[in-house]
């Protein structure tokens, strides 16, 4: 009854906190667009896209979108780095039918013809936004919102002002940069599949090593495993196939959540305390909470795998699920440990 009552907590806190996949932009990670010919097609351009990609300095890169008259585009540019201690302080054009011409558009821009232009110069910001969810950090260097003056195809044209050809114009010839387009905020069943793992494609973004994005989960279950081998040796070991998998399992969400928070430090050192660290916090904390109801079966000599366990098991995988907690491992080896018959469990 202790466990059904935990999990009835988690669902009710979970209630209270937005999930992640509501507030955040689908991302996208393209490859080369270096002439309007070979822009990105951006198939909807009222869903919030994120699209995270690579600026080499001597280029320009484009992005291609529909509009009818009077619909709303909605355009931000954002960058991992500050500005100032990078030197890159990227811009961007929008390029489109209606718009008026301008002769003083950047000359490495290729307007299409009879296509006006607006341009948004890169202002720093100073300060980086703490973004919750992922978590992570960005600085917007530039937005713009404006209703469509005509129908047609429009482009983004994202490029550094500062380059004029020189090689030696800067220390680093490719800088990161995300485009930000759309208000929408949806996602296909693919899409929310795969945020685990595109997440980590967004911290790499930010300028992380793999190897240490993954570090604290590593280090957690290698704390956790010498901790099991421990409790081995004075014959206290998890018994049974249940318990044992749902032991990696609980290990998979304290991990999750050491990340998250770890994630979390290195956000706030770029943009300073935030109050959205306190959704930060709650995410962590449910993962832990997940991780200990766990455990604390696991770990238990003489549990047996009853109806009410089996039942808080699954729920518990299913709100890590939700939240994307254990990468998906850990989810699936709690579930297999509440299934498994229990005639083996023990």
């Amino acid at each position: 009854m202790r466990l059904i009552r935990s999990i009835a907590t988690l669902l009710a806190i979970l209630i209270l906190v937005p999930a992640t996949a509501v507030l955040a932009h689908s991302p996208v990670f393209p490859e080369e667009n270096l002439s309007p010919s070979t822009a990105y097609e951006i198939s909807d351009p009222d869903k919030s896209w994120a699209i995270y990609t690579v600026l080499e300095h001597e280029n320009v890169n484009y992005y291609r979108f529909t509009r009818s008259s009077g619909e709303k585009i909605q355009i931000s540019l954002i960058v991992p780095e500050s500005p100032s201690d990078s030197g890159f302080l990227p811009s961007f054009a929008l390029l489109g039918p209606g718009l008026i011409p301008d002769e003083h558009v950047n000359d490495r821009i290729q307007v299409p013809s009879g296509y006006g232009s607006i341009t948004v110069d890169g202002i720093d910001p100073g300060q980086a936004v703490y973004e919750p969810f992922t978590p992570g950090w960005f600085y917007e260097v530039g937005s713009l919102t404006v209703s469509a003056p005509a129908d047609g195809n429009y482009y983004i044209a994202v490029f550094d002002p500062t380059h004029h050809g020189n090689a030696h114009n800067h220390i680093q010839q490719a800088t990161n940069y995300a485009l930000i387009i759309g208000y929408l905020e949806s996602f296909t069943p693919l899409e929310l599949v795969l945020i685990p793992y595109s997440v980590q494609e967004i911290y790499s973004w930010e300028g992380q090593n793999q190897f240490i994005i993954f570090l604290p989960m590593l280090l957690v279950l290698i704390v956790g495993a010498a901790i099991l081998y421990w409790r081995r040796r004075q014959g206290k070991n998890p018994n049974g196939i249940s318990k044992r998998l749902a032991a990696v399992g609980g290990l998979l969400f304290l991990g999750s959540a050491v990340g998250t928070i770890y994630q979390m430090s290195i956000a706030l050192n770029a943009s300073g305390l935030a109050g959205a660290a306190l959704i930060t916090l709650i995410l962590a904390a449910i993962s832990i909470v997940l991780g200990v109801i766990t455990l604390r079966y696991a770990l238990m000599t003489n549990a047996a795998l009853t109806v009410p366990r089996r039942v808080g098991l699954i729920t518990s995988a299913v709100i890590a699920l939700f939240l994307w907690s254990g990468l998906y491992l850990g989810p699936a080896l709690v579930i297999v440990s509440a299934l498994v018959p229990r005639s083996t469990a023990q």
